[in-house]
Parts: C-alpha cells; sequence; structure tokens
C-alpha cells in the first residue's frame, strides 16, 4: 500500500515538473491568457506601444497613438521656440477647459477620452522641448478656465476650440523648419481636424 501512495506521488509531482517547464517556454502574455489573465499595457507619456486609432468618424477612442518623432533634431530657431511655447499653452489651455467640464458636469463623453488626447498632445510637445534642452512652462490654465451652464454649451465651446487649434498649427507651420517638429505639429493638427472636431460636432445642438 505505502508502494502504491509512493507511486502515485510521484507521478503526481512529475505532472506538476512537466506544467511549470512547459509555462516556462511560453510568453507572459500567453501565460495571462492561459490563466485566464487580461494582458494590459501601461499609458504614459513615453510609451511606444499603443494600439493604432480607430477611423476618423468611427465611435472608437479619440485617443491618438502616443506621438514620437524619431527624425534627428536640428539647430533650433527663436521663431521654432516661440511656436513650441504657443503650441504647448494652447493644448495646456484645452486640457484645462475640458478638465473643468468634467469637474462642472461629471465623467461625461467625449470630454473624458479628448482630455486624455490632450495629454498625449502634452506628452509629445514637452518631448520636443526636452529634446531641444527648453525649459518646460507650468500649466498655469487651470481655473482660469470659463465654465458652462450647460453640457450642450460645453460640447459647441469644444467645437470652437478644435477649430481654433487646427487653425494655429496652419499659423505655426510658418514659423518653423524643422522636420521633427513640423511632424509632431502635423500629427497633433490632424487629431483635432478628424478625431477631437467630429467628437464635440456630434455632442454639439
Amino acid at each position: 500500500m505505502f508502494k502504491k501512495i509512493v507511486g502515485i506521488a510521484a507521478i503526481v509531482l512529475v505532472g506538476v515538473l512537466v506544467t511549470t517547464l512547459v509555462m516556462s517556454w511560453i510568453s507572459p502574455g500567453e501565460a495571462n491568457a492561459a490563466y485566464g489573465g487580461r494582458q494590459g499595457g501601461a499609458r504614459g507619456a513615453g510609451s511606444q506601444g499603443a494600439v493604432n486609432p480607430a477611423p476618423a468618424g468611427s465611435t472608437g477612442s479619440v485617443n491618438p497613438a502616443p506621438i514620437v518623432s524619431t527624425i534627428p533634431a536640428g539647430d533650433l530657431s527663436e521663431s521654432e521656440a516661440e511656436a513650441l511655447l504657443m503650441a504647448l499653452q494652447d493644448e495646456y489651455k484645452a486640457w484645462a477647459v475640458y478638465d473643468q467640464v468634467i469637474v462642472d458636469f461629471g465623467a461625461v463623453r467625449p470630454f473624458t477620452s479628448i482630455q486624455k488626447a490632450e495629454e498625449s498632445h502634452i506628452a509629445a510637445l514637452v518631448t520636443l522641448f526636452e529634446r531641444y534642452d527648453l525649459e518646460v512652462p507650468e500649466n498655469e490654465w487651470p481655473g482660469a478656465v470659463p465654465s458652462f451652464d450647460t453640457l450642450a454649451d460645453a460640447c459647441a465651446a469644444g467645437v470652437q476650440a478644435e477649430i481654433d487649434n487646427a487653425a494655429l498649427y496652419d499659423e505655426l507651420f510658418s514659423m518653423v523648419d524643422n522636420a521633427d517638429i513640423i511632424q509632431v505639429f502635423t500629427s497633433l493638427q490632424r487629431a483635432s481636424e478628424t478625431r477631437h472636431l467630429p467628437a464635440f460636432e456630434r455632442c454639439a445642438p
């Protein structure tokens, strides 16, 4: 009887060792899936692994993939430094306006998702500031932006803000020559025109 118990225990031990060895061969993501886990990537300013954004006009997220330029930096002109500052201040203001709407009306869409997108825009510009060794200013817009009587009014203001943002980049393009700055500005303008603006238009009266 004792030999039989020992034999069963040995079989169980071998099974455990084999299972452990097999699980060590597969990737962490596959291991999570095997145990019913859900693997999620961290989202942040320096994130490289974002999924591709949904097509314009879709009901998917308006958050863009992180914008990271791989084009080498050139010499920064005074007008380019000014353009970077103007772009950052406008994105700061947009973030603060949408944050105020969330404070006033709760976590309502599309403001929640577009505010997160603005964080990606800000991160892209801050990366350029750091690349060109420019001091990054603080966002002084929170508390200095308007509140709205209704959510419809806030959506209408969002429409105008995104129109103004796209127009600002048209102006800023004339101030910059470095290809990496142009690349980031182009991505930010496209996001305003093809994602944020349609989202606000759908909720505006």
